[in-house]
C-alpha cells in the first residue's frame, strides 16, 4: 500500500503561498491521491465547487519591475510570485477566504519572462504580483473575465514600487519573512525564549511591557526642508501597536502610531512570516541632525507574551532629488 499527499495547488489556502499552513485552518489541507502533479487540475473530483479543466481559461503575460534608483532601464522580475485572485486592492489576496476559497491561483517565476496561470478558475480577477527584493504587493486595476477556454494575453506590465529617494540605508531584505533578524529557536518544551524571561518584556512581576528597538545610524548632512521617508515592512504581527520617533523622544510626540494590528498567530507557532504589512513613514528633516541619529520603534502592547511584530525590513530614504528645470 502506497500514501501520496501532493500539495499541487495553493487554490484551497487561505492568504496564498506565503502563509502559514498551520495558521489558516481553512478548507482541505491534504489531499491522497496516485496522480502526477502534472495532470492538475483533476477531473476525477466531484465537488462543484472545484473546476474541471473544460470549465477553465488561461491568462499570461510578462512581469517587469521600474525602480529608477537602482536600474534606468526596467527591471525584468526574475524571482517573483504572479497570481489572481477576486478583485481588490493591493495585498487583498492575503486575506481572501470563505466564499473565495478556491479562487485564487499563485505562480512563482523566475528567470522565464513569460507567466502563465494555465486552466484557471472561471470568473472575474485581478493580477496581483509581489517580487522578491523589491517592496510592497503590484495589482492591475484590470478586472479580467476568464471563460471556459479562453486565453488571455496581459501583455507586460509594470510593477513601481514606492520609492521616493536614494537609499541611505537599510535593514534585512525584501522576502516578507523575518529570517534576517533574530528569532530564537524554541526549546524542546516548545516555549519561544523570544518571550521567556526577556529582560525588556517580562517584569519580575510576571507582567509585561512594551518593547523598544533602536537604529543608530549618522548622516553626513542633512537636507533642510526635506522630507526622508521611513519603509517599514513587517513580516506578521500579532495584537500590536507601533510607535516612531526620532531622536529626543521625550520632546516630540511619535510621527507614526499604528492601530492595534495583526490576529496572526506566528509568534506562537515559532513562525518567521504571517500577513505581511508596509507602512511609509515621513520624517521632517528638522527632525534629523548632522552625524549621530537614533530612530526608536516601540511594540506599545503588552498584555501577554504573544503580543508583537516580526520586521521584514527596513529602510531610510534621502528626500527626493531636484529635478533640473527646462
Amino acid at each position: 500500500m502506497e500514501f501520496w499527499v501532493l500539495i499541487t495547488s495553493n487554490e484551497f489556502q487561505s492568504g496564498g503561498p506565503l502563509k502559514q499552513n498551520f495558521t489558516s485552518h481553512v478548507g482541505l489541507i491534504t489531499l491522497t491521491m496516485r496522480k502526477q502533479v502534472q495532470r492538475w487540475p483533476y477531473d476525477f473530483l466531484a465537488s462543484g465547487d472545484f473546476h474541471k479543466s473544460r470549465q477553465r481559461g488561461t491568462v499570461y503575460g510578462t512581469l517587469k519591475v521600474q525602480d529608477r534608483f537602482i536600474s534606468d532601464e526596467l527591471i525584468l522580475a526574475g524571482n517573483a510570485y504572479v497570481g489572481l485572485a477576486p478583485p481588490g486592492l493591493a495585498g487583498s489576496w492575503q486575506t481572501e477566504c470563505n466564499q473565495s476559497i478556491g479562487q485564487r491561483d499563485v505562480a512563482q517565476i523566475h528567470s522565464e519572462r513569460l507567466w502563465a496561470r494555465k486552466k484557471k478558475y472561471s470568473g472575474s480577477y485581478n493580477v496581483f504580483a509581489w517580487v522578491l527584493a523589491f517592496i510592497g504587493d503590484y495589482c492591475n486595476n484590470v478586472v479580467l473575465t476568464v471563460n471556459p477556454g479562453s486565453k488571455i494575453n496581459v501583455g507586460e506590465i509594470v510593477y513601481k514600487p514606492p520609492r521616493d529617494g536614494p537609499t541611505l540605508w537599510e535593514i534585512g531584505i525584501p522576502n516578507r519573512s523575518a529570517v534576517e533578524f533574530y528569532v530564537p529557536d524554541p526549546n524542546p518544551n516548545y516555549v519561544n525564549k523570544l518571550y521567556l524571561n526577556h529582560p525588556e518584556r517580562k517584569k519580575d512581576d510576571g507582567s509585561y511591557h512594551g518593547t523598544t528597538w533602536q537604529i543608530k545610524f549618522k548622516l553626513h548632512n542633512v537636507q533642510r526642508n526635506g522630507t526622508y521617508k521611513l519603509r517599514l515592512a513587517l513580516a506578521t504581527a500579532n495584537f500590536s501597536k507601533s510607535q516612531v520617533r526620532v531622536n529626543n523622544p521625550k520632546e516630540y510626540p511619535p510621527m507614526f502610531t499604528s492601530e492595534v494590528i495583526g490576529k496572526d498567530n506566528t509568534i506562537a507557532r515559532h513562525e518567521i512570516h504571517g500577513l505581511y504589512r508596509l507602512y511609509n513613514i515621513d520624517i521632517s528633516s528638522h527632525l534629523l541632525v548632522k552625524d549621530e541619529n537614533i530612530i526608536f520603534l516601540t511594540q506599545t502592547m503588552a498584555n501577554g507574551p504573544f503580543e508583537g511584530i516580526m520586521y521584514d525590513y527596513i529602510r531610510l530614504e534621502a528626500p527626493p532629488p531636484h529635478r533640473r528645470q527646462g
